[in-house]
């Protein structure tokens, strides 16, 4: 693969600290899937955890199987309508535990948290504390994709941070265009907003004004 990729990127591995469903891979195997993966050379391992099919539940007819309708799925995608621990960095324990282990082994590997990571406080105390090494999020991306470079810039009061209600991954479930509820605070009538094939959402989040 080295060789395919010769020197064009890296070469990592996102996979589960938690199958999160019975007879699956759990925390265990996952520090030794880690380990020796790292050995070998990895560049990066990126840890989530669950949204599994064996646990889906039976879809419509016509509708595919679709792997967060489970309990592995809603551990993957956890909404703010979830238990006391809520949707915030919920799996960074994870990627803490094997990032331990890949230490312990003797390599340095990079590892990526994710998982309910929406503030510059949140993530900036997960790499203090060594729990990962790099910060992924997707759900609060897509609510504003300019976020870090807001953070970045010194503009952190004006990014537009996730809710976690899961609207974007009903949509998903639905087969409908994926967007965020949040980017239709704005107007939807102004030139150069573009509607999602409904006509009553945008299709792109709304430009950032500095």
């Amino acid at each position: 693969m080295r060789e395919r990729v010769a020197g064009r990127g890296a070469v990592g591995c996102r996979y589960l600290g938690d199958d999160v469903v019975e007879g699956g891979s759990h925390i265990a195997d996952a520090a030794w899937f880690g380990v020796e993966l790292a050995k070998a050379g990895i560049d990066f391992l990126s840890i989530s955890k669950g949204g599994k099919f064996e646990d889906a539940k039976q879809p419509k007819v016509g509708w595919a199987s679709y792997p967060y309708t489970g309990q592995s799925g809603y551990e993957c995608m956890p909404t703010i309508y979830s238990d006391a621990r809520g949707p915030f960095s919920r799996n960074v324990p994870l990627a803490a535990t094997i990032r331990s282990a890949v230490r312990e082994a003797g390599c340095g590997t990079p590892i990526v948290t994710a998982g309910g990571i929406c503030e510059f406080g949140q993530a900036e105390a997960i790499l203090e504390r060594g729990e990962a090494d790099f910060i992924a999020s997707a759900r609060q991306t897509l609510a504003d994709p300019d976020w870090f470079d807001k953070i970045r810039t010194g503009h952190g009061a004006n990014v537009r941070r996730c809710e976690f209600t899961n609207y974007c991954e009903a949509l998903d479930q639905q087969h409908k265009q994926v967007t965020c509820k949040l980017w239709d605070r704005d107007e939807l009538d102004a030139p150069d907003v573009t509607l999602a094939s409904d006509g009553k959402r945008r299709l792109v989040a709304p430009r950032w004004r500095r």
